[in-house]
C-alpha cells in the first residue's frame, strides 16, 4: 500500500495515481449525486494540444492539492492549506469538466504510440474521479481514521521542512487555516447528516479516540510543534516560535477540538451500524463508481466475490503442500503454532527496523537479474510515528519527492514491536519497497520523458497490482530463505485474495464487520488485531482492497502471453522493463503495450 503521494488525499496515494496516500482514488470530488445539485455542463475550450492539457491538469492538481505539492517538492504554494468547502470543491470539479471537454477534441490519430498512452491515462484520471464524486459524495459522510485531516494535518512537518524564514512563516500560516478547514469538514458532514448520508459508527469512535489522544498531548510535545523544532538547524527565534505555538494552539488544536465536538455530539448518536456502503441510499452506484475508479475496470461484484473464493482455495491447497513437505501436520496447526515460537519475534523498535533493513539489502542485490533498468532514488526504513502507529497498517511506502530533497521511506510500525510476527516480514518488504512499490513509482517519478500527472497518478490496480507481483517476483529471486518465510509470502497472498471475498461481502451483500473478521482470521491466519485494522481499512475506503488480486491476475497473464508467444526469445528483464516504462497505466492500456512488445519482437531478426 502506498501513502502519501498526496496529502488530505481521500484514499491512500496509490488509488489517486489513483493515489493513491493518499488519498486513493479517487481524487476529486464533483457535484452531483446524492440528490444534490448537478455542476452545469461545461463547454469545451478551445481546442489544445495533448502537452498543453497535461500542463494544466497537473497545475490543477497542484492548486487544488497544495499539502501535496510541497510533499512533492513544488513550493510555490507553501503558504496555502487547501479548503474543504462545496464552493471550492465546485470550482475544481468545473475545471476538471472542462479539461475531460478539451481532451475530447484532441484527435487520437495525430498522436504517436507514447502520447496515446498518455490521453488514456489523462481521461481515466478526469472521468472516474467525476464518477466517484458523482455517485459517492464522500465529502458529505466519510470519517476517516488512516487519511483524515486528523491525520494528515500532524504529518505536514515531515516534508515542510523549515529550512528558512519564509518557510517558518509559511507553515505558521497553514497552522492559521487548519480551524477554518475544519469548519468546512463540519458543514459538508453536517450537510450529509441532514441528507441521511453518515459514517459507519466504528469510523467516528476511532477518530474521536484520535483526536482525544491529540488533543491530550502538551502544545509544545506535539508533532506539530515538536517535529518542527527537531528538525531546525539553528534558533527560529523567540517571536516565530511564540507565533508557531500560538497558531497550533488557537487554530490546530481549536480546529480538532471543533470537530471532536461535531463528531460525538451531532453525529455519533446517528452514525451507522451497517459498515458497508450498499446501507447508504447511494450505495450500489457509489461502490461501482469506487470499484472502476480503483480497478480500471467495470466489475460485478458478484464475480469478484467468486474469483476471490477461488483463489483462496488455490493459495490455501499451495500452502497445504507446503506444511506436508516442511513434515508440519496441517495449515490450521501450522499457523497456530507459528505466532506462539520465540524465534518469530524480535524485542525492540530497534531490532525490527534494522531486521527490515537486511531484508531492503537482500532484495536490492537481487533486482539486477530481473531488471535492466534500476531507479537512482534512495529508499530508507522508518519507523511510523507514535501519534498514528495504533491505527496504522503493519507496513506502507512513501515515495520521495521529486527534488530530491528526502530519501523514499519504507515506513514499519513498531508499536507493540515484540508481537509483529517475522515470518510475514520478507514478503511485507519485498511488496512494500523492492521489488514493489519503490521500483515502479520512483522509475516512473524518474522518467522524465513523462509528463507530471503520468509520474506522480496512475491507477491503483497497477500500482498495488504490481506490488503484489513483485512478492510472488521475489520467490523467484530467491528471496524468500525458509519454508517460514515462503509460508509468509502465502499467508499475505491469501490476505489479498481473500480481500475480494470481503470488500464485496460488505459492500455489496451486507456482511457485518465481525463476518468479515472472522472470515479473514480463518483463511488467513492473521492475528485478529491486524485484522480489524485492514477490515476497517476496507470500511472506510469501499473497492480500493479489490485492486491487489486483480491488477496482479492481469499481470500475470500478461507475462504468460508473453512467454507462450515468445518461446525462448521472452526476457523476463526486457519484460519488466516496458511493463513499468510508462507509469501506472490502465490495465487495458498495460495489455496493449505488452501486446506491441510482444510484436515488436517478433518482427525482429
Amino acid at each position: 500500500m502506498v501513502r502519501c503521494c498526496r496529502p488530505l488525499s481521500r484514499l491512500f496515494c496509490a488509488a489517486r495515481r489513483l493515489r493513491g496516500p493518499v488519498a486513493a482514488l479517487v481524487l476529486a470530488l464533483v457535484a452531483g449525486g446524492c440528490g444534490g445539485p448537478r455542476l452545469q455542463a461545461v463547454r469545451p475550450g478551445a481546442p489544445a494540444t495533448l502537452e498543453a492539457l497535461t500542463r494544466e491538469f497537473w497545475e490543477e492538481e497542484m492548486r487544488n492539492g497544495p499539502l501535496w505539492a510541497t510533499s512533492l517538492g513544488d513550493h510555490r504554494r507553501d503558504a496555502e492549506l487547501g479548503r474543504a468547502s462545496s464552493a471550492e470543491r465546485e470550482r475544481h470539479n468545473r475545471a476538471l469538466q472542462n479539461l475531460a471537454g478539451r481532451l475530447d477534441l484532441v484527435n487520437r490519430k495525430d498522436l504517436d504510440d507514447d502520447g496515446r498512452v498518455t490521453a488514456d491515462l489523462l481521461a481515466f484520471q478526469l472521468t472516474s474521479a467525476v464518477a466517484v464524486d458523482q455517485q459517492c459524495r464522500i465529502d458529505l459522510w466519510v470519517v476517516d481514521q488512516l487519511g483524515g485531516p486528523q491525520v494528515s494535518f500532524a504529518e505536514l512537518p515531515n516534508y515542510h521542512k523549515v529550512v528558512s524564514a519564509k518557510a517558518g512563516a509559511d507553515l505558521v500560516s497553514r497552522y492559521q487555516q487548519m480551524d477554518e478547514y475544519f469548519r468546512d469538514v463540519v458543514a459538508n458532514l453536517r450537510e450529509g447528516l441532514r441528507r441521511g448520508l453518515v459514517a459507519p459508527k466504528g469510523n467516528v469512535e476511532r477518530v474521536i479516540r484520535q483526536i482525544e489522544e491529540e488533543l491530550a498531548v502538551p502544545v509544545e510535545a506535539s508533532p506539530f510543534v515538536a517535529t518542527v523544532l527537531e528538525g531546525l538547524e539553528k534558533s527560529p527565534g523567540d517571536a516565530w516560535k511564540a507565533r508557531l505555538l500560538a497558531a497550533v494552539q488557537q487554530s490546530v488544536y481549536g480546529g480538532l477540538k471543533a470537530y471532536h465536538d461535531f463528531l460525538k455530539t451531532e453525529l455519533l448518536p446517528h452514525a451507522r451500524e451497517a459498515v458497508g456502503v450498499g446501507a447508504l441510499s447511494i450505495g450500489r452506484a457509489c461502490y461501482a463508481a469506487e470499484i472502476e475508479s480503483a480497478t480500471g475496470l467495470k466489475l460485478d461484484p458478484e464475480d469478484v466475490f467468486k474469483q476471490g473464493e477461488a483463489e483462496v482455495e488455490r493459495i490455501t491447497k499451495e500452502m497445504e503442500a507446503l506444511v506436508k513437505a516442511s513434515g508440519g501436520k496441517d495449515v490450521a496447526t501450522y499457523l497456530h503454532d507459528l505466532p506462539l515460537r520465540k524465534d518469530q519475534y524480535l524485542d525492540s523498535p530497534a531490532a525490527l527496523l534494522d531486521y527490515n533493513r537486511e531484508l531492503m539489502t537482500r532484495a536490492l542485490r537481487a533486482l539486477p537479474r530481473a531488471f535492466g533498468h534500476l531507479p537512482r532514488t534512495v529508499i530508507e526504513v522508518k519507523a511510523i510515528e507514535s501519534f498514528r502507529d495504533k491505527d496504522a497498517p503493519i507496513a506502507y511506502y512513501y515515495q520521495a519527492p521529486e527534488d530530491g530533497s528526502r530519501p523514499a521511506y519504507y515506513y514499519v510500525n513498531t508499536f507493540a514491536a515484540g508481537t509483529r510476527v517475522l515470518n510475514k516480514m520478507p514478503a511485507l518488504a519485498f511488496h512494500e519497497a523492492v521489488p514493489g512499490h519503490h521500483l515502479q513509482i520512483a522509475l516512473a517519478n524518474e522518467n522524465r520523458n513523462l509528463p507530471a500527472f503520468q509520474r506522480q497518478m496512475g491507477v491503483t490496480a497497477f500500482i498495488e497490482g504490481w506490488a503484489l507481483y513483485a512478492e510472488g517476483l521475489a520467490d523467484e529471486l530467491g528471496l524468500y530463505r525458509t519454508a517460514d518465510e515462503k509460508m509468509g509470502q502465502l499467508a499475505f497472498e491469501i490476505w489479498r485474495a481473500a480481500r475480494l471475498v470481503v470488500d464485496t461481502a460488505m459492500h455489496a451483500k451486507g456482511w457485518s464487520r465481525q463476518q468479515a473478521i472472522d472470515y479473514m482470521v480463518a483463511k488467513t491466519g492473521i492475528r485478529v488485531e491486524e485484522v480489524q485494522n485492514e477490515v476497517d481499512r476496507y470500511i472506510t475506503w469501499p473497492g480500493q482492497a479489490l485492486a491487489y488480486k486483480t491488477g496482479e491476475l492481469e499481470i500475470r497473464k500478461l507475462r504468460a502471453y508473453a512467454q507462450a508467444k515468445l518461446g525462448a526469445r521472452f526476457d523476463l528483464r526486457a519484460f519488466h522493463d516496458h511493463l513499468l516504462a510508462h507509469g501506472a497505466v490502465t490495465l487495458p492500456t498495460a495489455r496493449t503495450l505488452i501486446e506491441a512488445w510482444v510484436a515488436s519482437v517478433q518482427a525482429s531478426p
